[in-house]
C-alpha cells in the first residue's frame, strides 16, 4: 500500500546540506590535532573530541534551523526590520521638528 501523504519540500535542504558537518569537523579536527601535538593520553584524547563532537552538533543543529528559517522566511524578516527603522525615523523626525521648534522661540 502507498501513502497519500504530502511530503514538505525543504528549498533549503540541499544548499544547508553540509553546513552542520562543517560545524562539527572543524572544530574536531582542531581538537584532534591540538590533542596529538600536547600528547594527551588516548582515553582523555577521545573523552575531548566525543564532548567536542556532541557540543558542536547541537551548535551545528541550532544554526542550521536558524538559516533554513531564514532562507524559507525572507520577507519576515525585513519587513520587521523597516517597520522599525521606519519608527525610529519618525522619532528622530519628532525630535528635530522639537529642536527647530525650540530655536525659532529662542529667535
Amino acid at each position: 500500500m502507498t501513502e497519500n501523504t504530502q511530503e514538505f519540500e525543504d528549498p533549503a535542504k540541499g544548499k544547508l546540506r553540509y553546513l552542520r558537518p562543517f560545524i562539527v569537523l572543524v572544530p574536531t579536527l582542531i581538537v584532534c590535532i591540538f590533542n596529538i601535538v600536547a600528547n594527551i593520553p588516548l582515553l582523555q584524547a577521545m573523552l575531548r573530541l566525543l564532548v567536542t563532537i556532541l557540543f558542536f552538533f547541537v551548535i551545528g543543529s541550532i544554526a542550521q534551523g536558524i538559516v533554513r528559517y531564514m532562507m524559507l522566511h525572507p520577507g519576515e524578516h525585513s519587513e520587521q526590520e523597516a517597520e522599525e527603522q521606519e519608527e525610529e525615523n519618525g522619532e528622530v523626525e519628532d525630535e528635530r521638528e522639537a529642536d527647530e521648534a525650540d530655536v525659532e522661540t529662542q529667535e
